[in-house]
């Protein structure tokens, strides 16, 4: 009989912020680079300089975010590995997920001056901007199988619950990138191209720091073995991560559209609407930077516990982590409700914009208590590496923003639009609840 003595509930909140603290530190640290870049090259005598670096950002995250499937794959899948305590297992998975990665990358770069092509067409930067955009894109592709790599590295790492050792890694890498930055640009004068350089030595550098730790739990020697063995090419094998990887995919891409047709239909509605949109769009930034780290740590708990096939210990981790999880969107809430016009007046001083800011503050408010679910399933799903679940409960969601859209976004504007971005996260969450007894299904 399953008592509140079980190995697994000792020190149940204690395992639950090991994971989770070092994750909301590691998410914080990458916005932090964002402005620093902005400020190294904002002081550059032109603004075509910020301009063409903000384009090939823009470019290089939504290029990457579509592959972070990596990240969350190998994490589930190791998750699951670790809980079984199978080193062996482990590294077959780890190699697995590093040899798609690789395969990813030579096709991105093969295919670099198409994707150049597309970005000009889907971005339609300045005339005088592209130059230097293509100075940064030519420089900056190059580091595609570094941050791949490291996908594969942060998911063994956090699904491992080494939430330290990818806290660290992260940190490394990002204040790598901003020194380099400030080396390459005030000091040495390379202007965009040496924000790119740095971006690219630093992501490369990273991949040194993550393999010391994968050197220091795993070691060298299950690598080789899982290399050189057949068993870690069954095709049964390949084909699960690959279906996963997959499904993860179609559902990251759902995501990115959605999140694409704020700033679209923003712009229809105006220049104000659309500053004021993107002001409000730090709100989203700021849910996600605290409420991951929960969903990080039921990636690594829930995800030891399905591989165990132990349905209580499972259940056990989706309600604690979720508690915590809710507790930190109830925060949230109220802190967006009692400071928003604080914070939407410290990031910009056009009163305007601050007007039409203001008027979805309440809708800001709403968006923690109402998103947390989304954000925590995903974890779940990720965990049980479920990302048929994922992708199925996407597509309920997204037909259920678009309509949101075509109605509240056409009506009431502004606070319309975020309406609809309201029920889009909220419908993720209810769909992920509905689909959930699915994934229970499976254990014993």
């Amino acid at each position: 009989m399953i008592t509140e003595t079980s190995p697994y509930k000792a020190n149940a909140d204690k395992r639950i912020w090991a994971i989770a603290g070092p994750a909301i530190l590691a998410n914080s640290s990458a916005p932090l680079v964002g402005l620093i870049d902005t400020w190294v090259i904002g002081h550059m005598p032109d603004a075509v300089h910020l301009a063409a670096v903000g384009v090939g950002a823009s470019v290089f995250s939504l290029l990457f975010w579509a592959f972070g499937f990596l990240r969350m794959s190998t994490t589930g899948l190791i998750a699951q590995a670790h809980g079984q305590q199978d080193t062996e297992q482990i590294a077959r998975i780890f190699i697995r997920s590093s040899m798609l990665g690789v395969v990813i990358a030579l096709i991105l770069l093969s295919f670099q001056a198409f994707i150049f092509s597309l970005s000009i067409t889907a971005l339609v930067p300045p005339e005088n901007t592209q130059p230097y955009f293509a100075q940064y894109f030519n420089i900056r592709i190059w580091s595609t199988p570094a941050v791949l790599f490291v996908y594969t590295l942060n998911g063994y790492l956090i699904g491992t619950a080494q939430a330290k050792a990818a806290l660290y890694l992260q940190l490394v890498l990002n204040i790598l990138n901003a020194v380099l930055n400030l080396i390459f640009v005030l000091g040495l004068d390379m202007g965009v191209a040496g924000i790119a350089l740095g971006s690219v030595i630093a992501e490369w550098s990273a991949i040194f720091v993550g393999l010391y730790f994968v050197s220091k739990r795993l070691g060298f020697s299950p690598l080789k073995m899982a290399i050189a063995s057949s068993q870690t090419w069954i095709w049964e094998k390949v084909k699960k991560l690959a279906a996963t990887n997959g499904f993860i995919f179609l559902r990251t891409l759902l995501l990115m559209t959605a999140l694409a047709l704020i700033t679209r239909n923003a712009a229809k509605l105006g220049d104000t609407a659309l500053a004021a949109s993107q002001v409000l769009n730090v709100f989203l930034l700021l849910i996600a930077l605290g409420l991951d780290g929960f969903a990080y740590a039921a990636e690594a708990l829930v995800g030891a516990a399905y591989g165990k096939e132990n349905k209580r210990e499972f259940r056990f981790w989706v309600i604690r982590t979720s508690l915590w999880a809710f507790g930190a969107a109830l925060i949230y809430s109220l802190f967006f409700l009692i400071f928003g016009e604080t914070i939407i007046s410290t990031l910009t001083n056009i009163q305007d914009v601050r007007l039409e800011a203001f008027s979805a503050i309440f809708i800001m408010g709403l968006m923690p208590v109402m998103a947390v679910w989304s954000y925590q399933f995903d974890g779940i799903y990720i965990g049980a590496t479920s990302g048929k679940g994922m992708f199925i409960t996407m597509i309920f969601a997204f037909l259920a923003y678009l309509l949101a859209l075509e109605y509240f976004g056409t009506t009431f504007g502004l606070q319309g639009l975020w309406t609809a971005v309201l029920i889009f996260m909220t419908a993720r969450g209810i769909a992920q609840a509905i689909y959930y007894p699915k994934l229970e299904k499976t254990l014993k």
